[in-house]
């Protein structure tokens, strides 16, 4: 379905020469897979891209192609900055007044918490994945052949955010673009083991800790784990490592709402939120200033682990008492 925004932000991209795309802090599969699949169909188009982040590629995604497009600074003033897959400008990090400074300032995000202001910004809630939006961009905007490379990086996007097709979020558009991209020959499997089978020691450790966390409450309907600073502080722990450890608890037969808490320095935490059925985790994130889904939302905060954990066992239960 043709949509005026979407129209002005391909536009804006075949019109200029000079852009760079900033996926959120710390990259998942859906924010690097869409950013390094835009860059690399906007190469294809000659325009010069760089793509900046202000982390390492984590380890499940590191056989990406594109990367050759990844800087960890800027060269210059860009006359077009995209954000990607990101809701909230501050989860820009040190890159912010990049976007802020850019001469056309684009958006492409799929998050309903959405809070950033651009010139043009299309946020699609029903999409899975900000690849699926990207694909539709390429193909039906820029009215551009995909490759082998930049399907990789769109299954990619698509699998990790729909948690390999299991959660609700896919729909039967997910299927038909994934169906799609299939047919460039991609290594699926491979994917799929790389992004969700694959585990250092290091997050062996950190997956027996997260476990000897666990509490159950409200009849077993809210999961909480965390990882304190002394857990992780002597070990060489990549973002990637924590990767799927709130489904720990999530994955508990009765469990409706999953808490994971990581402190990533003395007092400052990162909060996952994960849902099953019904609860809106993305109205929790909210209340810590943070956002993502219905079933899946995160946060930063600070402060004592136990006062954290309080504020958010008062927000959760009378959620879980009231909707289910």
């Amino acid at each position: 379905m043709f949509d005026e925004t979407l129209q002005k932000i391909a536009e804006n991209l075949m019109n200029s020469e000079d852009i760079v795309l900033l996926p959120h802090i710390n990259a998942d599969g859906d924010a690097l897979g869409a950013a390094l699949a835009l860059g690399l169909a906007l190469t294809g188009m000659g325009k010069q891209v760089d793509i900046l982040l202000e982390e390492e590629v984590p380890s499940n995604l590191d056989f990406l192609p594109g990367q050759e497009l990844i800087k960890k600074t800027p060269g210059k003033v860009y006359t077009v900055a995209v954000n990607i897959d990101n809701g909230d400008i501050s989860r820009l990090g040190k890159r912010e007044p990049l976007f802020r400074s850019a001469g056309i300032r684009l958006s492409i995000d799929h998050h309903a918490t959405n809070r950033v202001e651009a010139h043009y910004s299309y946020v699609n809630t029903k999409a899975a994945a900000t690849g699926e939006i990207v694909y539709d961009l390429i193909k039906n905007y820029f009215k551009r052949n995909l490759n082998k490379d930049i399907a990789i990086c769109l299954y990619t996007a698509i699998v990790t955010d729909t948690g390999g097709f299991r959660y609700t979020n896919t729909t039967p558009e997910t299927l038909i673009i994934c169906a799609d991209l299939m047919r460039y020959e991609i290594d699926f499997p491979y994917v799929i083991k790389k992004v969700f089978d694959m585990i250092s020691y290091t997050k062996l450790y950190l997956m027996k800790k997260t476990i000897n966390s666990l509490t159950l409450l409200e009849n077993g309907k809210l999961a909480i784990s965390y990882l304190t600073y002394e857990d992780i502080k002597n070990y060489d722990v990549k973002n990637d490592d924590y990767e799927g450890l709130v489904n720990i608890g999530r994955n508990l037969e009765g469990v409706e709402v999953s808490v994971f808490l990581r402190e990533d320095s003395e007092g400052n935490f990162r909060g996952n939120l994960r849902s099953n059925d019904y609860v809106d985790v993305s109205e929790i994130a909210e209340k810590f200033n943070g956002g993502g889904h219905k079933r899946a939302a995160g946060f930063n905060s600070t402060g004592p682990r136990e006062k954290i954990i309080e504020k958010l066992i008062e927000i959760i239960i009378p959620k879980i008492r009231r909707e289910a």
